[in-house]
């Protein structure tokens, strides 16, 4: 077996086993624990040959690192936890009359709206107690966990 395909089926495979759209970094580090020779390189030729054949999509989120997750058929909204930079889809339904209502208070043409929850997700909560007030953030890696996709990645891309 070519080792692209190789790779190409394991990162789907780490993709659906690990619905929190990780990042390039992730994705290489924990392919590595299987395919000690994939360099950062081919991770990102996979990822973006993926991306081109829609079975993944790129999610920017506002930060500099790009994640990415598996396409899915419908639309849906996006929780990003401010402590350990999970991303998890939301198990609420699309609606379609938020579009309409910027439509009818704007007079713009809207072809798509995306919504992203920020907050604190389950694991953290459980981790450090209640969430921080309305409007304050939690100090940078406040609540990073060992083994989170974040902490992980800094730890393990030492020189």
């Amino acid at each position: 077996m070519p080792r692209p395909f190789k790779y190409r089926e394991a990162i789907l495979s780490l993709l659906k086993e690990n619905p929190i759209h990780p990042t390039v970094d992730w994705i290489h580090t924990r392919l590595r624990q299987a395919h000690s020779r994939v360099s950062l390189a081919t991770v990102y030729r996979t990822l973006r040959t993926l991306v081109a054949e829609g079975l993944l999509c790129e999610l920017p989120f506002g930060s500099s690192e790009a994640r990415f997750g598996l396409v899915r058929e419908e639309r849906h909204y996006h929780f990003l936890c401010d402590a350990c930079r999970r991303i998890y889809d939301l198990p609420l339904p699309h609606d379609p009359r938020l579009e309409q209502a910027v439509r009818r208070a704007t007079g713009h043409e809207v072809n798509r709206h995306t919504v992203e929850f920020y907050g604190r997700c389950r694991e953290c909560l459980g981790e450090a107690g209640p969430p921080p007030p309305i409007g304050k953030q939690p100090p940078k890696g406040a609540g990073m966990r060992r083994g989170s996709p974040i902490e992980t990645s800094r730890k393990e891309r030492k020189p």
